[in-house]
């Protein structure tokens, strides 16, 4: 209020000012002006941008850190809160993914992504009715989520209904075709269906997205593997063994170990 009060004081009466004064009024007020219209409440993806990216080289931690970094500065962003309640089912934090989903909800109780979280908390625990249900809710709502097309993609895939599996599948890609862990569940599909041409056709175009996945590594080496290509099949299951390693993640470095003695053994390659 009183700055308010000196401005309009010196705009009556500039003669009792002195020429200092008045530079600086002025160049408060362009100040002002130049920033008023200019203003961005637009939040800066960036650290979005590279959890997305640590997301589908399988990096959970990384992705983790990023997300939270974020909504630390935009607590009720929906799309930072649906990704991360995604990076903490990836890492078995099942409670506290149901947690961002509630957060939702209290933003607004009609948003889909809710529905897509807890769809795949019942993935999780393998409660696949309830899933299937609530993944059908939300892409009513939105048809562009990624997430409940591969929760009823994987379930199908389970259930052996490989086709149905993988059409749904297609039909997540055909929204948005640059989906690493997309186009990785779709190879899996094709893998199981042995049509291995058209797995490794996706491969390819995941390949060309992001050559760091480990997971498209092992998928091209079971693909190559069963394309009597030993020499391939040896070259991307020594890189998915390597980023696994990296990666800290145990289970499938393991898999990756006994995929690799498998190859070596029918190709009779070197160790």
């Amino acid at each position: 209020m009183t700055k308010s009060m000196n401005l309009h004081s010196s705009t009556r009466c500039p003669e009792n000012r002195s020429p200092f004064f008045k530079f600086i009024v002025l160049l408060s007020v362009c100040f002002l002006i130049s920033c008023g219209g200019e203003g961005n409440d637009e939040p800066d993806r960036a650290k979005m941008d590279e959890a997305r990216k640590a997301f589908s080289e399988e990096n959970f931690d990384k992705a983790k850190s990023n997300v939270e970094y974020f909504l630390a500065q935009y607590p009720e962003d929906i799309k930072a809160l649906y990704f991360y309640a995604e990076v903490l089912i990836q890492t078995g934090q099942e409670l506290k993914a149901r947690e961002r989903a509630n957060e939702i909800l209290a933003i607004d109780a009609n948003l889909p992504e809710a529905k897509a979280i807890l769809a795949q908390v019942h993935y999780s625990r393998r409660e696949f009715s309830e899933a299937l249900k609530l993944s059908r809710q939300a892409l009513k709502q939105n048809p562009q989520l990624q997430a409940p097309y591969r929760v009823i993609g994987e379930i199908y895939l389970r259930q052996g209904k490989i086709k149905e599996g993988i059409q749904v599948l297609l039909e997540a890609h055909k929204f948005a075709p640059d989906n690493v862990d997309t186009l990785k569940k779709l190879s899996a599909g094709y893998i199981k269906e042995r049509d291995y041409t058209s797995a490794k056709k996706y491969l390819d175009i995941a390949m060309k997205l992001d050559d760091h996945v480990p997971g498209v590594h092992y998928n091209l080496a079971v693909v190559y593997a069963n394309m009597n290509n030993g020499q391939k099949a040896m070259e991307h299951i020594e890189l998915a063994l390597e980023y696994y390693k990296d990666l800290g993640t145990f289970f499938w470095a393991g898999k990756s170990r006994d995929m690799r003695r498998l190859i070596v053994k029918k190709y009779k390659l070197a160790e």
